[in-house]
């Protein structure tokens, strides 16, 4: 059985990088990524209605590319759709999921946590990516096939959080680095206020002086005015006599 499941989870890994399948599936693993990168660095960013809409939207775009695919089969048409059960039913599944997602989310039919986590990028996208996989494998359908392309999403799914670490890892430096400038930056900015009142206090004590200086000056001159004035009087007074 571990054999039989390596040989399906081999093919599809090798399935994937075909010219054909690679072509559609490389938009659902690079958005896949970069969503994943920006909510790590923006974690306090968070999700809105709109965004679970149009996550849901990439099912229906998947699924009629999936039976555009299907019915070019060997120039099979609509006929393929009785030909291929397996891939029929998958596509079918896909639309439907697809539709009844982006009904719910567009009426804000489900609570929010739900919605999140079922219109999530990682779970549209690896869906998506299951099903691609599905529909152009040439294999058989059996318990084995299946299995084994539920067990390759799950490994992708564990590759994709394991991005997580250290984007987590560079976003905590970064953010304790900025921590550290603001400190340094903050305290340069004491040091500077500081000075700054040191300096204005010793302006004040200059400036004081000063004016203690003038009044005394001021008063000096006022009390020698006073001192001719007297003279004078006295001086008149005498004559006077």
């Amino acid at each position: 059985m571990v054999i039989e499941l390596l040989k399906y989870i081999n093919y599809f890994i090798t399935l994937a990088f075909t010219p054909e399948v690679l072509w559609a599936i490389a938009p659902l693993i690079i958005a896949t990524i970069l969503i994943i990168i920006y909510f790590e660095i923006y974690h306090k960013e968070d999700y809105v209605w709109s965004s679970y809409l149009s996550n849901s939207l990439v099912l229906l775009f998947v699924s009629l590319a999936l039976f555009k695919y299907l019915f070019s089969i060997e120039g099979g048409g609509y006929a393929n759709l009785i030909d291929y059960p397996a891939k029929s039913i998958a596509t079918i599944a896909l639309l439907f999921i697809g539709v009844t997602l982006t009904k719910f989310n567009f009426e804000h039919v489900l609570p929010e946590r739900f919605s999140k986590h079922l219109s999530s990028p990682l779970t549209i996208n690896l869906a998506a990516l299951g099903i691609i996989l599905f529909v152009y494998s040439s294999i058989k359908y059996n318990i084995y096939s299946t299995i084994s392309l539920i067990i390759l999403v799950l490994i992708l799914i564990l590759i994709f959080n394991l991005i997580k670490f250290p984007i987590k890892g560079l976003r905590k430096l970064i953010t304790r680095e900025k921590k550290q400038e603001r400190f340094k930056d903050t305290k340069e900015a004491v040091f500077q206020r500081d000075e700054l009142k040191r300096e204005l206090k010793s302006r004040d004590k200059e400036l004081t002086k000063i004016k203690l200086k003038k009044a005394d000056e001021q008063k000096q001159e006022a009390v020698k005015i006073k001192k001719i004035i007297n003279k004078e009087k006295l001086s008149e007074e005498k004559k006077n006599r």
